[in-house]
C-alpha cells in the first residue's frame, strides 16, 4: 500500500521556487555579460568589425531569456499518488509515491564564502534520488513541508560537508555536471573558444 500524505488536509501541494529568482539570474547574467561585449563593441566598433558581436549578443540574450523563463514554470506538485517535477530544463517528472522511501538532509559548506546551504535529497528504497531540493533556491518553510510530507524517515548529516566531502560520500546522487566539476569546465571553456575564436579572428583581420 502506498504511502498517504502526512499532516496535510488537502490531497495535494503545489510548491514554487524563491519568486526573486529570475530577477536574480537576470541580474547575474547583465553583470557579467554587460562588461564583455562593452569591451568588445569599443574595440571593434572603430573599425566595422562589431556586427559580428552584435548578433552574438542578441543570440546569447534570447538563450539566455529562454532559459530564464523556465524558471517561471518550474515547480513540485506532491500528491497521495507520487511526485510531479517540472524541472528547470527539462519536461514533467513524475515520481509513483511507492518510490518515495527516505529524506537526506546535507548541510553544503562553501569553502570560498563559508556559507552553509541544505541540500535535500529525496531517495527511493535503493538510495536513487527521486526529488532534489537545493535550499538556496526554496523557502525554508516549504522545504519543511515538502519533506514532512509522505511521513518517510528524514536522516540529517551531522556536520557540514564541503563539495568535495559531498562527492565523494554522496556522489551517486547529484547531477552528473556537479559529480565531475573538472569536466563540466573544460567543456565550457572548450565551447566558449569554439564560438569566441572565430569571431575574434574575423575582428583582427578586419582591423589589419
Amino acid at each position: 500500500m502506498g504511502l498517504r500524505p502526512k499532516k496535510h488536509d488537502q490531497w495535494s501541494q503545489r510548491y514554487r521556487p524563491r519568486r526573486n529568482l529570475w530577477s536574480t539570474a537576470w541580474v547575474a547574467w547583465l553583470a557579467f555579460t554587460t562588461p564583455v561585449f562593452a569591451s568588445l563593441y569599443l574595440l571593434t566598433i572603430p573599425h566595422g568589425g562589431w556586427v559580428p558581436f552584435a548578433l552574438a549578443h542578441v543570440f546569447l540574450m534570447a538563450l539566455f531569456a529562454a532559459v530564464a523563463g523556465r524558471l517561471r514554470g518550474a515547480g513540485v506538485l506532491l500528491s497521495a499518488d507520487g511526485i510531479r517535477e517540472r524541472e528547470y530544463l527539462g519536461a514533467l517528472k513524475f515520481t509513483p509515491v511507492e518510490d518515495v522511501a527516505a529524506v537526506l538532509v546535507v548541510r553544503l559548506r562553501d569553502s570560498y564564502t563559508d556559507k552553509v546551504m541544505p541540500q535535500y535529497f529525496v531517495t527511493d528504497r535503493a538510495g536513487r534520488t527521486v526529488l532534489r531540493l537545493r535550499g538556496q533556491l526554496w523557502h525554508p518553510a516549504d522545504v519543511e513541508r515538502m519533506v514532512e510530507f509522505y511521513g518517510v524517515p528524514v536522516r540529517v548529516e551531522d556536520s557540514d560537508m564541503t563539495w568535495p566531502e559531498l562527492r565523494r560520500a554522496y556522489g551517486a546522487n547529484l547531477d552528473r555536471w556537479e559529480r565531475h566539476p573538472v569536466i563540466t569546465t573544460v567543456v565550457a571553456a572548450i565551447v566558449f573558444l569554439i564560438v569566441a575564436i572565430p569571431l575574434l579572428l574575423d575582428t583582427m583581420a578586419g582591423i589589419g
